[in-house]
Parts: structure tokens; sequence; C-alpha cells
């Protein structure tokens, strides 16, 4: 298999394979998240008879702001699933002595819930231009990735409901590694399943997670997109190369 020949801001770049980060780098899941959180806060209040104040304070935690934005650097942004019930865990034990066993199963078949009302397929935002950017690296021969701190069978679910389904050959998963991100394991389980050396792969994402993990994994050349977690200055100096979008990686 050649090395494919990329254009990334004016750069050209040699690489086999693609493993992108999901949430904020091929979804725009900014979009969706203050939905989610809400129904999330709302499954909760009923089940458990939280006050409106304490049902406020579920939202925040878990980073819905209240001027209805997400905070960037949130649980819900940078932690997984269990991370985020886990957090609204801690506030409830705090606030109303729940017992953290049954509080953290009580949260996370709520979560559960809420997937079921937020449906996956108004879930599956893609980032503008990201299926035109998928289907053209697919045709140049570039092998694609997805590595997320998110669970097989909701990526899965995700990536097929988005339309990525097509160009994407291979997922690595929080539920499948010991370590989450940054640490390297998802970027090379990633690569793997590609069946190519991490050398000849980039990492991309909006986070410093996605950079640390692709940098800690080997990763011919790091990636930061501004649609997500992180803003220029966090990234510069730290991702090789920096772009507004996914959009922008493209064919040379």
């Amino acid at each position: 298999m050649s090395m494919a020949l990329l254009s990334l801001d004016g750069k050209r770049v040699s690489c086999r394979g693609i493993v992108f980060d999901k949430d904020g780098t091929l979804m725009d899941s900014l979009k969706i998240w203050p939905r989610l959180i809400r129904t999330r806060a709302g499954i909760l209040e009923k089940k458990l008879n939280l006050t409106t104040e304490i049902t406020r304070l579920t939202e925040r935690v878990m980073g819905l702001e209240e001027n209805d934005r997400i905070a960037l650097r949130s649980v819900i942004v940078i932690g997984t699933r269990e991370q985020t019930a886990a957090a609204v865990n801690a506030l409830l034990y705090l606030h109303l002595g729940l017992p953290w066993d049954s509080g953290l199963a009580a949260i996370l078949a709520a979560f559960d819930e809420a997937d079921l009302e937020v449906d996956l397929a108004s879930q599956a935002i893609p980032m503008f231009g990201t299926l035109e950017m998928l289907s053209a690296l697919h045709k140049a021969g570039v092998k694609i990735a997805v590595a997320t701190n998110d669970s097989l069978l909701r990526t899965r679910s995700l990536l097929e409901a988005a339309k990525m389904s097509p160009f994407i050959s291979a997922c690595a998963c929080r539920d499948e590694v010991r370590e989450g991100k940054p640490a390297p394991a998802l970027f090379r389980l990633a690569c793997e399943r590609l069946e190519l050396e991490p050398q000849e792969c980039l990492a991309v994402g909006d986070s410093l997670l996605d950079i640390e993990m692709g940098r800690a994994g080997r990763a011919a050349l790091t990636v930061g997109v501004l649609t997500g977690a992180s803003i220029f200055g966090e990234l510069d100096g730290r991702a090789d190369v920096i772009l507004k979008s996914v959009s922008e990686i493209r064919p040379a």
C-alpha cells in the first residue's frame, strides 16, 4: 500500500492512515449535548424527586452553563460516560446523602433512558464538510479509524446513523482498553486494526487528550482541530498542525 499525499493548511503530508477522535472532531457534539444533559437531568429529577436547584446543579456539573453553552473543559467534553455519571453521583451524595452504589446505578440507568429519548439519529450530527472529507480520503486510499473514549456499541451506532460507516475501517473504544486518552492504547489499537504502524498514521482530535495520545502512540503527525474542546492557544505548541476543522484535510 503506497503513501497518500495530503494537504493540511498548505502543508503536504504523507500517510497511510488517519485516526480521528469522534466527539468535537467528526461529530458536532456541542450542538446535541445541551439537550442530552437537560434530558438526563430531567429524568433524574423525576426518579429521585430532586428539587429544581439540585436539578440545575446536575446540569452544571455535567457541563451545561447558564447561557445554554457547553463548558469546553467539562466532564461531558473530556471525560467518559462513567466519569460524567460519577461527577453527578458525587454531587447527589454530598447534597442528598445518596448511597454511592445505588446512586451510580440510578444515574447510569437515567443516562441510558436519555439515549432512548434523545435518539441516536438526532445525536449523530457530522461536522460541516466531514462526510465529503471522509469520502475523498477513502477514494485516495487512506485507511480511516476512530479512537474515542465512548463505548464501542454507541460509537458504531453513531457512525452508522451519521452515514460515516462506509468510510471507516476500524474503531478503538474506551471499553476495549485499560487506559483511555491521553494514554496511547486507543491510538495503537486503532492502528493495529488498520494493519498499519503508528508512524504511518496521523492522530486528529479537538482536545489536548487526543494530541497527547497521538504523541505517546508515536503518530506520524498530530493534528488539532478547533471545533470542540480546545482553543488555538491550548493546542499551539502541542499539536504539529492546527486546523479550523477536519474539512481542511484533503488529498493533495
